[in-house]
């Protein structure tokens, strides 16, 4: 449920819907991505940057699939995802982690400063387990 919310107010996720919404080059791209990176739209892979990263896609491949053939198209969209992916990936990773850092001590209900180093990371990596499925995202078209 909250992944919807999450969704509504993503400005890539509103600029995909609205400009590639049913288009086969959306369809190819979502495809690929769940073959090649199964867990792409969850926190293991690339979260809540799904939408960028997928915008991204569209509008570096779009000349491409207007002008080159079919097979073409396909043959630069999986190199392109294959380049690009893993940085995506490590952003998300990076942008989570600071993310969970953040907000960590407002979350925490006993006085972080008193924890040792040990219960310190035993709690955030808590906090960030709790976090993980905010941190995924699903198309919905």
């Amino acid at each position: 449920m909250h992944q919807e919310t999450l969704q509504y107010f993503d400005p890539f996720y509103d600029q995909i819907s609205y400009n590639y919404s049913g288009s086969v080059q959306l369809e190819e791209i979502l495809h690929f991505l769940d073959l090649a990176f199964p867990k792409w739209k969850t926190n293991g892979g690339l979260g809540a940057f799904a939408p960028e990263f997928v915008n991204w896609l569209l509008e570096h491949t779009s000349e491409s699939f207007q002008d080159d053939s079919f097979l073409n198209f396909l043959n630069l969209l999986y190199l392109e995802i294959a380049d690009e992916y893993s940085k995506y990936e490590e952003s998300q990773a990076f942008s989570f982690d600071l993310e969970c850092i953040k907000y960590f001590p407002e979350d925490l209900e006993t006085n972080y400063d008193a924890l040792s180093d040990f219960e310190y990371k035993f709690e955030l990596e808590k906090f960030k387990a709790s976090r993980r499925e905010i941190n995924a995202f699903d198309f919905i078209f």
